[in-house]
């Protein structure tokens, strides 16, 4: 890319309304492990959360919603020859339990453009993935100085 082209989108994106240079940064919401119950996930690098999802004991996979592991186990049920009797057996031993997500950078941009563009590039590579805005502080001396020797715009 250009450094000219860059440094024109740079100066022209939303700075989501901080006076400071910003960067993006791509995070994918990453499942860091069942909690116990009435926990939540408290993480350092920004926000998480606990969903509930669904297993049986003889399955690997969770699921999120009850419904679509019923019917996974009721269709593999029919296909191997169980009854409904020992079908609904199965689905009585499906359990609920709470799951923590939290949101991990995966790459940082100057630019939102440039992370929506890796984001489409990337996506097979990842889970679900955002944009989050983040600002270098006033006493970055180094990332503010270097934006400001490549003729980067700031609004200082």
């Amino acid at each position: 890319m250009e450094i000219e082209v860059l440094k024109k989108e740079y100066a022209e994106q939303d700075n989501r309304y901080t006076a400071y240079p910003i960067y993006v940064t791509v995070q994918e919401l990453v499942c860091i492990g069942v909690m116990a119950d009435g926990y939540s996930v408290n993480c350092p690098y920004g926000d998480g959360e606990t969903r509930i999802e669904y297993r049986h004991p003889e399955h690997e996979e969770t699921y999120e919603d009850e419904k679509e592991l019923i019917k996974y186990i009721t269709e593999s049920g029919e296909e191997s020859g169980f009854d409904t009797d020992e079908i609904d057996d199965v689905i009585n031993e499906i359990e609920s339990i709470n799951v923590g997500y939290i949101w991990t950078p995966v790459e940082f941009f100057l630019t939102i453009k440039g992370a929506e563009q890796y984001m489409r590039a990337n996506s097979h590579n990842h889970g679900k993935l955002r944009t989050y805005v983040h600002w270098f502080e006033r006493r970055n001396f180094e990332m503010r100085g270097l934006l400001e020797a490549l003729g980067f715009k700031t609004n200082d």
